[in-house]
């Protein structure tokens, strides 16, 4: 059962759920979508980590009813759109995208086009196409997770251990983000090269995940929306009616929820090249397409 004080928004963005995955947060994301009622919700990608199967799979109670909450969210009227990740490759069979779509559960794909309400064009995808990290080999790729699951088991413990809630900036691994000058010029070339693909498509903006980085940046006219993960940060973009986006973060301990907003107006300004959108947090009240695989080559390559 839904929440009766939901907030009506019109669009509600996820990514990076990781359901099956030891370290993420089901009863945080459970928290968001009790806390509002959306007209439209995205999932953009590694909603299920398939990753985890036969090498520590975790599905609790909580992961069950997150998909329960999708489902009743979807019979409700809200029209649910998934979209296939690295983590959720075998999302991306066609068979499958048939199936769902005639389900009625969702709607099933590689990237969406989304129409903002002050008719803005923003591309939606996951991202994971744009990653040199997924094109290098399975060991160096699960190096790479291996790293990331002791990061986030240490994180945890020193947790509990100081009753901290360490979330977000303050997490252990965002530090270690912050210090690795490899990562943040990945981090960068990641940013570029989605963003150039989505100029040459004429979109106004990107919606994505799988960087687990939330932000809103104007990059060289493009509005740049990264909906953060449910591991570290716990956050989604959510679009008003007015069209105006919010980034919210859930609290770790269910108390409040935080968000960075951003007005319609302010969308549509130049703010400085590379500028995060920089506003306190607060409590929240309420052209034709190329061919991708001829594209993604050729950007990744200047």
């Amino acid at each position: 059962m839904f929440r009766t004080d939901r907030t009506p928004v019109r669009t509600l963005f996820l990514s990076d759920l990781h359901l099956g995955f030891r370290h993420s947060r089901p009863e945080q994301i459970l928290d968001c979508l009790q806390r509002y009622q959306p007209e439209q919700l995205y999932v953009l990608g590694d909603f299920i980590d398939g990753w985890c199967l036969g090498r520590g799979w975790h599905w609790s109670d909580a992961s069950s009813r997150v998909v329960t909450c999708l489902a009743d969210l979807a019979a409700s009227g809200t029209r649910v759109k998934i979209v296939a990740g690295n983590h959720d490759d075998f999302l991306r069979s066609p068979l499958l995208q048939m199936l769902m779509q005639r389900s009625g559960f969702c709607e099933l794909a590689d990237e969406f086009l989304h129409h903002g309400a002050d008719g803005r064009r923003f591309l939606v995808l996951h991202g994971d196409q744009f990653d040199p990290w997924e094109k290098t080999t399975r060991l160096t790729s699960g190096s790479i997770e291996l790293l990331y699951d002791l990061l986030l088991r240490a994180n945890s413990t020193w947790g509990k251990l100081t009753q901290c809630v360490l979330q977000g900036e303050k997490s252990l691994v965002c530090r270690v983000k912050r210090r690795l000058r490899t990562l943040g010029s990945h981090l960068t070339r990641f940013r570029t090269q989605v963003s150039r693909y989505a100029r040459y498509r004429g979109f106004h903006g990107v919606i994505c995940g799988h960087i687990h980085e939330p932000e809103l940046l104007q990059l060289e006219g493009l509005l740049w929306c990264n909906t953060g993960d449910w591991i570290e940060n716990c956050t989604a973009v959510v679009e008003h009616h007015c069209g105006s986006l919010e980034l919210v973060r859930v609290d770790e301990r269910h108390e409040s929820m935080q968000v960075r907003r951003v007005n319609a107006s302010e969308n549509r300004q130049d703010f400085p090249s590379g500028r995060r959108v920089e506003e306190e947090f607060e409590v929240c009240e309420g052209a034709s397409k190329p061919n991708f695989n001829e594209i993604v080559p050729e950007l990744c390559a200047n």
